[in-house]
């Protein structure tokens, strides 16, 4: 995990430092204040409700085979 890395590795050579966008985006994502994450979060879960009770039952019905499902719904 380095912060800074000098130029080189690609078609632009520099001796000028410059920081990792992963280290970039760690630091900004651990500086956002609660009420951010809250407004990012919500949306996230209000998407991924009826994804996980619309899209998932359909998905196993479809690789699942069908006296595997029995057997489960037995048990």
């Amino acid at each position: 995990m380095g912060f800074m890395t000098f130029g080189g590795a690609g078609t632009f050579f520099s001796f000028v430092p410059y920081p990792v966008p992963e280290d970039v985006m760690k630091a900004y994502l651990a500086k956002l204040p609660t009420g951010t994450w809250l407004l990012l979060v919500i949306p996230a879960v209000a998407l991924a409700y009826p994804i996980a009770t619309l899209v998932l039952p359909a998905v196993v019905r479809a690789v699942v085979p069908e006296v595997v499902r029995s057997v489960l719904s037995v048990i």
